[in-house]
């Protein structure tokens, strides 16, 4: 009969650990990314006017590139705060995009301090006359 106390009370502590880290959950909950523009995958006509981010929940986006297929930077212009903790993040695209394939890049925090990034890919093709 011992025995079986060490192992209620672990049972109980384990329970006890469960119940807190479920009543934190929404405190902890990552900002993934919900949408972007253009979405990824897309095959797009011309340079789009700006990529947009879109996120499930508030984010501090601290770096957002957009590359080509060579690994070459193109110029964005983005808008707001920078460094603002924001669900949306929006940037001018400044260059003409040649066809080709083309990705935007991103890093971040989310409210709860963790850091995550991801890319959004697509592709542009000649622009319709």
């Amino acid at each position: 009969m011992t025995g079986l106390r060490p192992r209620r009370r672990a049972l109980v502590a384990a329970s006890a650990v469960a119940l807190s880290l479920a009543a934190t959950g929404p405190a902890l909950a990552h900002s993934d990314l919900h949408h972007s523009e253009p979405a990824d995958g897309a095959v797009i006509r011309g340079t789009p006017p700006a990529v947009v981010l879109m996120f499930q929940m508030p984010m501090r986006v601290m770096t957002l590139r957009l590359l080509d297929e060579a690994g070459r930077e193109k110029k964005l212009a983005r808008e707001g705060e920078r460094g603002a903790t924001v669900q949306e993040v929006r940037a001018t695209v400044q260059d003409r995009l040649m066809p080709g394939a083309y990705r935007i890049e991103w890093r971040g925090a989310s409210p709860d301090g963790h850091v995550g990034g991801g890319t959004v890919s697509f592709r542009v093709e000649t622009a319709a006359r």
